[in-house]
């Protein structure tokens, strides 16, 4: 019997240490692999929210970039104050060249805002209403930032298709700094 005492406390040896090292190295690497895998799948979900942040950083960079480009393009439409004399010969040149007869042209005070500022022009005009739609394409067509703000039509009673128009424009230039 001594022998078979010697394997069974050889098997229990065996099986305690065996349950020994589960318990001691086996079951805690085990939780600390578990926890190195939360924290790599918490990594990995803050790696997906930074590549999307980082998408949208690039979106908003594309973006500002595409408004500086049409704030540049509006700037370069924007006269400086002194070419506000140019800007109107032309607007009058506009109405001689679609037969229209301009009767008065009138600047108001120039109105301020943030970037630029805007010189009311008040209009009166006569001629044919085909020649005044030409006109307003015509101002559309300008280089420059031009907005009709009022405008009132009325029929002239002496000649079919001729109308007096009263208009109130805007041209918009540059803020000196």
């Amino acid at each position: 019997m001594k022998g078979s005492i010697r394997i069974f406390l050889t098997l229990l040896g065996v099986a305690g240490v065996t349950a020994a090292v589960v318990l001691l190295l086996v079951l805690p690497m085990r939780q600390r692999v578990e926890a190195d895998r939360a924290t790599i799948d918490d990594c990995r979900a803050q790696l997906v929210k930074l590549q999307r942040v980082k998408q949208q950083i690039n979106d908003v960079q594309a973006d500002i970039k595409r408004l500086e480009e049409a704030l540049a393009f509006f700037d370069s439409r924007l006269p400086q104050q002194k070419e506000i004399d140019v800007i109107l010969r032309e607007v009058w040149r506009i109405a001689e060249a679609k037969s229209l007869t301009p009767r008065s042209v009138r600047t108001g005070t120039p109105e301020a805002a943030v970037r630029y500022n805007s010189q009311p022009i008040t209009m009166s005009l006569e001629g044919k209403f085909n020649s005044l739609y030409e006109f307003l394409l015509g101002l559309e067509r300008m280089p420059r930032i031009t907005k009709v703000r009022q405008m009132q039509i009325a029929k002239m009673p002496q000649t079919e298709g001729n109308v007096q128009v009263d208009l109130l424009m805007d041209i918009y230039f540059e803020k000196k700094p």
